[in-house]
């Protein structure tokens, strides 16, 4: 059987809290399953991490920013985790 590729799914969120349940969902109902979700927290002050650390499947990374950065330099940090073959973004 051939092995499929890892794809990183990157999450950059600040404040995403309103549409994170459906963000994930979305991702999780999918048929291709090899993939982990990189979760950056862009400083986040609402319950985006409550929400996050709810789900309980392996495949989800949490990092949390020392402060706040703009999107291209959030994007950049949290390529910087991905273990993926290829990469996405699904940001909330």
């Amino acid at each position: 059987m051939e092995k499929k590729p890892l794809v990183s799914i990157i999450i950059n969120c600040h404040n995403g809290e309103k549409f994170l349940s459906n963000c994930i969902q979305s991702i999780l109902k999918q048929t291709f399953k090899n993939y982990e979700i990189i979760f950056f927290d862009n400083q986040s002050t609402d319950r985006s991490k409550e929400i996050i650390k709810n789900y309980k499947d392996r495949r989800i990374r949490y990092f949390f920013s020392k402060k706040f950065l703009k999107l291209y330099a959030a994007r950049n940090k949290a390529l910087k985790k991905c273990k993926g073959t290829y990469v996405c973004f699904c940001d909330t």
